[in-house]
């Protein structure tokens, strides 16, 4: 018994559609999946803030590397009891902190420039998988 050409091609047309089925739904898991690591860096961070804020006294100023240096290096001052959150090598570019799609956080504190939303301490976002500000709206991942 053979299969003729026409069968053939049945079977690899339905392999095919199987495949992009696969990858489609794999696509949309590895962003929910980068998504959900945003969401937990962000509270991770808003911890780490809460307790730097917590011993110094004030929110550290604003911008990325001026966060992540706050957070990890010890200003010699007397309050600091640091470290307050360690970055991995693979998180970090010249010192700032990268979302899964390799942008880095934005950070802004009522120490260099009050945020919108959050007059009165800070504001931790990350512009999300396009990679644009969308102002807070879109696929923009924020604190508040």
């Amino acid at each position: 018994m053979a299969f003729t050409l026409v069968e053939l091609m049945v079977v690899i047309a339905i392999l095919g559609i199987l495949v992009s089925l696969v990858a489609a739904g794999a696509q949309a898991a590895r962003r929910r999946g980068a998504v959900t690591k945003t969401k937990a860096m962000i509270a991770s961070l808003e911890t780490a803030i809460a307790m730097y804020q917590g011993d110094m006294g004030d929110y550290p100023e604003t911008g990325n590397a001026t966060l992540v240096e706050a957070l990890q290096e010890d200003p010699g001052d007397a309050h600091w009891d640091g470290p307050y959150l360690e970055f991995k090598a693979a998180e970090l570019l010249e010192g700032e902190a990268l979302d899964p799609w390799g942008k880095p956080y934005v950070y802004t504190s009522v120490n260099g420039g009050a945020p919108e939303h959050r007059s009165k301490s800070y504001e931790v976002s990350s512009w999300g998988p396009n990679g644009q500000d969308d102002g807070g709206s879109g696929d923009d991942l924020i604190n508040w």
